[in-house]
């Protein structure tokens, strides 16, 4: 068990009237068995582990904030700036000879670099439901670019998100767990991440094996996948920020350690099997379908993740995570009424009716082969 391991829990007090901070000293992993996770009563061992180490400053939670509405902002920003490349291309034109399309790629990037820092400041299950406000970006700049109108409902479902974002802030863990590879490996080498990781696949068997049938006519099962996948990349992607950014503030080498490139291959195996059934689902419904279920469903994966397998939520009492999956909730409505009910675009419209043609087609070659 973990508890046997030399001197983890060495701590010492430390602020001024009666209010410390506990501080641990750097854990070895040369004792820690490969499968921590499974030896009877690790559990207690690693909260007793949890509860010596030091915490992160809230200034730290603050600029991962920012760096994850800013990273939404300019990743929307870029997305939009391509579709109106498009819009001003010739039916004969390549995209990538496009400068202005160039540039929405360049902050797409950008953009996405700033969710993955984010990831090494504040909690997993503040920073996934921030993407809610790239929904209202994304609303403002196909106004102002595409001429697409801006609704009522689309100020109402603007005004929640940002009730609901402003209570996800306030109700959010002000702190968590300062994090280095030897406590990564506490964390994933737990009996109750074994046990959520192995119920994630269970479900994701289950849904592989129907998905093919039902993708044509539900919306559900292609996404549900995708969220099961991008709860698994968040929680890869917030262990390999954490490492990359102690490395950078010279705090430890994580380059050194197999934890890192681990948690490399799993992101970007899993972020790829996300992208693959998010394509998949938009290519059988329109936007308006896809974004909120995609959105509910992530969000719920990701903030299920952090909580399971960083124990964010372990300085929290039962009114304040209460209020935490209100502020969510009400984000959930805002980006239903942001992306429902909304026409379809052209090539939306066309690229739907050729999907129904080839689904008919399916439909009609399945019913031939019964018959024969």
């Amino acid at each position: 068990p973990l508890s046997s391991l030399p001197d983890m829990q060495e701590a010492a007090m430390v602020g001024a009237g009666g209010a410390g901070r506990l501080h641990m000293h750097r854990t070895s992993t040369a004792n820690l068995p490969p499968v921590a996770g499974l030896f009877p009563g690790v559990l207690a061992d690693i909260d007793k582990d949890l509860h010596s180490m030091r915490l992160d400053p809230d200034e730290s939670i603050g600029l991962g904030l920012t760096m994850a509405l800013v990273g939404n902002l300019i990743t929307t920003l870029g997305l939009n700036l391509q579709r109106f490349a498009h819009t001003r291309l010739d039916a004969a034109e390549n995209y990538t000879h496009s400068r202005l399309w160039w540039i929405g790629f360049t902050l797409m990037i950008g953009g996405e670099v700033g969710n993955f820092m984010a990831y090494g400041f504040a909690p997993a299950t503040l920073v996934a439901p921030m993407g809610a406000f790239s929904v209202i970006a994304n609303a403002v700049y196909a106004t102002m670019l595409l001429a697409e109108k801006f609704r009522r409902r689309d100020v109402l479902g603007s005004v929640l998100i940002i009730v609901g974002g402003v209570g996800l802030v306030y109700f959010s863990p002000h702190s968590e767990k300062q994090l280095n590879s030897q406590t990564l490996m506490l964390y994933i080498f737990s009996d109750i991440f074994f046990m959520y990781s192995g119920i994630l696949v269970l479900i994701l068997v289950s849904l592989l094996s129907v998905s093919r049938r039902l993708s044509a006519q539900y919306v559900v099962p292609d996404l549900s996948i995708c969220a099961i996948f991008g709860s698994w990349t968040v929680m890869a992607t917030k262990g390999l920020s954490v490492s990359l950014r102690m490395t950078m503030l010279g705090e430890e080498n994580a380059l050194t350690s197999w934890i890192t490139y681990a948690l490399l291959l799993v992101m970007l195996f899993t972020a790829s099997f996300q992208i693959r059934y998010l394509n998949r689902a938009m290519a059988n419904f329109g936007t308006s379908q896809v974004v909120p279920v995609y959105f509910v469903l992530f969000t719920l994966a990701s903030v299920l993740g952090g909580i399971i397998m960083y124990r964010e939520f372990a300085q929290m009492v039962a009114g304040e995570i209460a209020s935490f999956f209100g502020s969510v909730a009400l984000t959930f409505i805002g980006v239903y009424l942001l992306t429902s009910e909304r026409a379809l675009s052209p090539d939306e419209m066309e690229h739907l009716k050729a999907q129904e043609e080839e689904n008919d087609v399916l439909e009609e070659g399945q019913d031939m082969a019964r018959l024969e």
